[in-house]
């Protein structure tokens, strides 16, 4: 966020003791505060709630337009129009609430059998087609290699797995209850 008016903020002078006006706020809300995640959901909830949701790519009778977590957002669409014109419409809204995105991290990237070129701008600038990009740990490409993403998360849970292997796998004192429950958030959540 850019400059802010907390209006209920107020000071009061020493000499007279009157109370301020609202205090400008310039640099945003400090990263890791704890204000700052709902503040961003609900800036990201009045994005979501205005983008078309016609443009979306429909998912059995669901019409999917996009997909966030935290500050990643992905927009989905079944043509390059519709993409150009969610992305156009996503970077209005997130500009008249202040927020900005990420000219640099932002890439198109298109699912089909045959390669397909896509030409998406933003503000101007061509934003460049990548053929796979990770997405919260997931590698999403764009000719569908399932085996090679199953394989990709399966050497991950290996991982996790063999560094558990010592301390809580081999663990003599600890119950198996414990371990199911140390395998259930550790290790599962990765295959998932």
């Amino acid at each position: 966020m850019k400059n802010q008016t907390i209006a209920h903020r107020t000071r009061k002078d020493e000499p007279n003791n009157q109370t301020s006006g609202p205090i400008i706020i310039k640099n945003g809300i400090r990263q890791g505060d704890s204000l700052s995640p709902m503040l961003f959901n609900l800036i990201m909830d009045k994005i979501i709630e205005n983008l078309p949701k016609e443009l979306g790519y429909r998912m059995g009778n669901d019409l999917i337009h996009i997909i966030c977590y935290a500050d990643d957002a992905v927009l989905i669409a079944d043509s390059e129009e519709n993409l150009q014109t969610l992305l156009s419409r996503f970077d209005q809204i997130a500009e008249r609430l202040n927020m900005e995105i990420s000219i640099s991290k932002t890439k198109s990237l298109t699912i089909s059998r045959n390669y397909t070129k896509c030409k998406v701008e933003l503000r101007g600038t061509p934003k460049e087609q990548v053929l796979k990009f990770n997405y919260l740990g997931a590698e999403i490409s764009a000719k569908r290699e399932l085996k090679q993403e199953v394989r990709i998360q399966a050497m991950k849970v290996a991982r996790t797995s063999g560094c558990l292997y010592n301390t809580i796998w081999r663990n003599k004192y600890m119950s198996t209850d414990c371990k199911v429950c140390i395998y259930k958030t550790n290790v599962r959540p990765v295959l998932t």
